[in-house]
């Protein structure tokens, strides 16, 4: 209990110090995002990386994924992420909630992707952002996101997006303002069941983040995830299994302070050529 209360502390003065550099980014949780930078290893998870993804996402899906981060409640992650075929483009949805009754962000946004040729595939996200302490203060921002996707062959693949590149202010009155966050990616499938991924963060106020990922599908209904963020010095694990248009995955992320971060994803998605 001493040890819960001192982390949900130290969380939320750091977090609160920090809130002008407050971002969608420290919501989501990268490890569900790889395969983000790939056409045969994308899911509807991978807008949370680059919403250019939505330009490959030409299916229906929709899923939910959770992180009780440092096995504390009180800093629990949790995405809603749904995707729509449109006659031109694809719709994307996404819902991102993190914290508790007495502390809490959350972030609704709406994206549109589209594939300009079979190389190039663009994508756009609107964001509403609301960062709330009981009793002290409740406001919001408006905000959005662009993203390219570029596939330079079946195998190699490339993209980049920035989040909020005009920093919004937080509200009216606080003379705070949410920080711009760039991203770059390369993806490689060295095969139908082996992908790695490469992607550098940079959010303005913060020193680079890199993200190292790979994905391996043993069998067509199993595939095994691993990664590690150098932003946080914490490596991450998962596995999941596919039945029929149903997908489960389980994660683990350690960090060395901090401790142990366990996660679960569900999703379902139906794909042109599961129909």
């Amino acid at each position: 209990m001493i040890r819960a209360n001192l982390l949900t502390v130290g969380w939320l003065c750091y977090t609160a110090v920090n809130i002008a550099q407050t971002t969608h980014s420290p919501l989501g949780t990268y490890h569900f995002t790889t395969g983000a930078y790939s056409k045969h290893f994308q899911d509807a998870f991978s807008m949370m990386a680059n919403a250019g993804a939505l330009s490959s996402l030409g299916y229906f899906s929709i899923g939910v994924n959770g992180e009780q981060r440092f096995m504390l409640q009180q800093t629990g992650v949790y995405t809603a992420v749904a995707t729509l075929p449109l006659n031109t483009g694809n719709l994307g949805l996404q819902a991102d909630y993190s914290g508790y009754d007495d502390f809490n962000e959350s972030q609704i946004g709406l994206g549109y992707g589209l594939q300009l040729n079979e190389s190039i595939g663009i994508g756009a996200k609107f964001n509403y952002y609301h960062f709330r302490i009981p009793s002290y203060i409740s406001t919001s921002s408006v905000n959005f996101e662009i993203g390219t996707m570029v596939h330079i062959s079946d195998q190699l693949h490339t993209g980049v997006s920035v989040y909020n590149p005009l920093e919004s202010p937080l509200g009216k009155n606080t003379g705070e303002r949410l920080a711009a966050v760039y991203k770059a990616g390369i993806g490689y499938e060295w095969s139908s069941s082996f992908f790695t991924q490469l992607e550098i963060i940079k959010e303005k106020g913060r020193d680079i983040n890199i993200h190292l990922g790979i994905q391996y599908k043993p069998l067509e209904q199993v595939l095994a995830r691993a990664g590690v963020q150098t932003g946080n010095n914490a490596i991450y694990f998962g596995a999941g299994y596919l039945y029929r248009h149903f997908r489960m995955d389980v994660s683990v992320s350690m960090h060395q302070q901090l401790g142990v971060s366990p996660g679960i994803m569900l999703l379902y998605q139906l794909k042109k050529n599961e129909e």
